[in-house]
């Protein structure tokens, strides 16, 4: 067996204890013995195992299979040989600790635990209590904390206390998620979908020009769109291959747009608070320090 590898995660190991440890126990329970010493000694056996079953010394692996052999072999002998006495597996018995002989004790189930009346840590907070709906307070118990404005990845939040709440944490990944799955549809589109609708927009062309071939759905022209009456003006355009990935390409760009002017009125509202609040901490005396601690914000820096 390699050193590197544990012993109880070597199949050759496993397989020799666990025919070694079921043998004991066959032999156990076929031994000419009292109840009480046969129920002694399979417990012994039981708890043994149990105790040296995290064992990783080769040497200390030779010896507890040594002493387990020693006393399968004497089983064995004690149940084939009927004229052998028992009175060695008897005495062996009497000079193990209690704590060997003892049976395992039955552990019960763990009851069902109530239901935990705490908040989930990835839950949000109701409406009536949110960030940009109560801030900033008028009166605060203790001393104020004036949030700061920060950004993951260009998505803006207050950051209130530290550690990270899981629930803020879990808010930005899903918008951080949200957006690169967004840019990866608008790159599949154009790099893939817009060049094939192309290619299916020229072989249309192809077929109607070279076989006569028109799609059944594409209106004819001098068709007015009402009845089956013609007019002399030409119908719309049926829709291209193409025009429905741009179309797509086009929400895509509107949707992110749309969350691009969410976080500009959403940053507004945050620098408001805090500007709210660094005022409300001046006149209540507390000095407040803009930027980091160790680098403030310079005044000339603002102007």
């Amino acid at each position: 067996m390699p050193r590197f590898l544990q012993p109880k995660k070597s199949t050759q190991h496993r397989v020799a204890a666990i025919a070694l440890y079921r043998a004991l126990l066959s032999r156990c329970t076929s031994t000419p013995l009292p109840d009480k010493d046969r129920n002694s000694l399979r417990n012994a056996i039981c708890n043994k195992f149990r105790q040296n079953r995290k064992i990783q010394s080769p040497r200390q692996l030779g010896l507890v299979f040594r002493a387990g052999y020693e006393t399968l072999e004497r089983l064995a002998t004690s149940t084939t040989s009927p004229k052998h006495p028992t009175s060695s597996l008897t005495t062996l018995i009497s000079s193990l600790p209690p704590r060997l002989t003892r049976p395992r004790p039955i552990r019960l189930p763990r009851p069902p635990s109530a239901p935990s009346t705490t908040k989930h840590p990835l839950a949000v907070l109701p409406p009536d209590r949110a960030v940009l709906n109560v801030r900033p307070y008028a009166k605060t118990s203790g001393p104020r904390h004036v949030p700061i404005l920060a950004a993951a990845n260009g998505i803006p939040f207050l950051r209130l206390t530290k550690p990270q709440p899981p629930a803020l944490s879990r808010v930005l990944r899903q918008k951080l998620d949200r957006k690169i799955e967004r840019f990866h549809l608008r790159t599949l589109l154009l790099n893939y979908w817009v060049p094939i609708g192309r290619q299916e927009d020229e072989w249309d062309a192809i077929l109607e020009r070279e076989c006569g071939f028109r799609d059944e759905n594409e209106p004819e022209e001098g068709w007015n769109g009402e009845g089956n009456g013609r007019s002399g003006a030409v119908a719309e355009m049926p829709v291209k291959w193409a025009d429905a990935m741009l179309a797509a390409i086009q929400e895509n760009v509107q949707a992110y747009e749309k969350e691009i002017q969410t976080d500009k009125r959403t940053v507004e509202k945050m620098m408001a608070i805090v500007d709210a609040e660094m005022e409300l901490a001046k006149r209540e005396g507390q000095t407040v320090v803009r930027g980091r601690k160790r680098r403030p914000i310079q005044s000339r820096w603002l102007t």
